[in-house]
């Protein structure tokens, strides 16, 4: 009835004034100081991030609020530094939510030109001696716990020994800190030695025979070895590789 009364008398509907979101958070108007508090990147970073995903997150819209690409990079990164969608300033959950996951998608596409199995193996060996001393190593590994929410699924297997939720994610780096091989696989309850046991990198170990006695050197969570317990030794002392995990304690 009070709609048909205003309509009567001609009296104008005030409707609620529009509001935009604020955008004084995503701007690179800060200094690096300031950016990698926000984002944990710096300015030549996020650029960098930006550029690398350019093509596929350039929004095709005439909207004046339209989240440019480097607006979308420091969406993501502050959603992954704080792990909170409120976090983001002036934006919607929703929003953020399909900022992410258009973010993330476009940058796992590129994780084969960044993480790849060295393939000058001599070369590789030579950068960890002169490095640490360390001679024949292929590459470094570890697991680390990343901690997510609680699953609604399966969650017992997803609770790590320090009591929460996480996945069990494994990587192999170089001597310079690139990675060069990412498991994320399993659940939070998996042990280091499970996760590269079933890992792509063990495979591969042992199905080449060529890898001149190449090494991995992990902590203590690592079985010294694999495979048959009597192992191969060549001239000079070293484990075979095709069925052995050198750690160091």
């Amino acid at each position: 009835m009070a709609a048909l009364d205003l309509a009567l008398f001609h009296v104008p509907i005030q409707r609620k004034e529009r509001t935009f979101r604020s955008k004084e958070e995503l701007t690179l108007d800060y200094t690096d100081t300031e950016l990698r508090a926000r984002y944990r990147f710096g300015r030549e970073g996020i650029l960098f991030l930006s550029d690398l995903v350019r093509d596929r997150l350039t929004r095709q819209t005439n909207r004046n609020h339209a989240l440019s690409v480097e607006q979308q990079i420091m969406v993501t990164l502050r959603f992954l530094a704080s792990g909170s969608f409120l976090q983001v300033i002036g934006l919607d959950k929703s929003t953020v939510s399909r900022v992410v996951d258009s973010v993330l998608d476009a940058l796992c596409e590129k994780r084969n030109e960044f993480i790849q199995w060295p393939t000058n193996l001599n070369q590789t060996k030579a950068e960890f001696y002169e490095f640490a001393g360390f001679p024949n190593m292929l590459g470094a590994i570890d697991g680390t716990h990343i901690r997510i929410k609680r699953p609604h699924h399966d969650e017992p297997s997803f609770i790590n020994r320090k009591g929460y939720p996480s996945l069990n994610v494994q990587a192999v780096c170089d001597a310079k800190g690139r990675f060069t091989n990412i498991n994320a696989n399993w659940p939070g309850c998996c042990h280091d030695s499970h996760v590269f046991r079933t890992s792509q990198v063990c495979a591969h170990m042992e199905r080449n025979g060529n890898w001149e006695n190449g090494i991995l050197l992990g902590d203590s969570g690592y079985p010294y070895s694999y495979g048959s317990q009597k192992g191969n030794q060549n001239s000079n002392g070293l484990w075979n590789p095709t069925q052995h995990l050198h750690t160091a304690k």
